[in-house]
């Protein structure tokens, strides 16, 4: 009886933890929207969707904007060395231009099991 209120009262935080927003960065920086074609810029876009970045891995070009769109039902971040979103909402995006060659590997701090990577030429 016990292993089971036990293993109920685990249920329960985990729930918890994953349905617990983290507040985004307050004066609206890093939150912009997909630059539109045709302006000269380099764009690629990774939907989450399902607690997953898809695609988990790119490869772009330096100099390139990545724009990470939240199509899944709760807040997600894109969280790396270096940038952090902060929370964003289900139809919110966040955009990050990179403008120096690497690898950049990034989770989502509310979902840590969410990880993805940009690999910069």
């Amino acid at each position: 009886m016990k292993k089971m209120i036990i293993l109920a009262i685990l249920a329960i935080v985990i729930l918890a933890a994953g349905c617990t927003q983290q507040a985004g960065p307050s004066n609206g920086q890093n939150q912009t929207t997909i630059p539109p074609a045709g302006n000269g810029q380099t764009s690629t876009s990774v939907a989450i969707s399902n607690f997953a970045f898809d695609p988990a891995t790119i490869t772009i070009d330096k100099g390139s904007t990545v724009a990470w769109v939240n199509k899944d039902s709760v807040a997600h971040t894109i969280t790396g060395t270096g940038f952090d979103s902060g929370s964003f909402e289900t139809g919110q995006n966040y955009s990050r231009k990179f403008d120096q060659s690497g690898t950049f590997e990034y989770y989502c701090a509310i979902h840590p099991s969410m990880k993805g990577t940009v690999v910069v030429k």
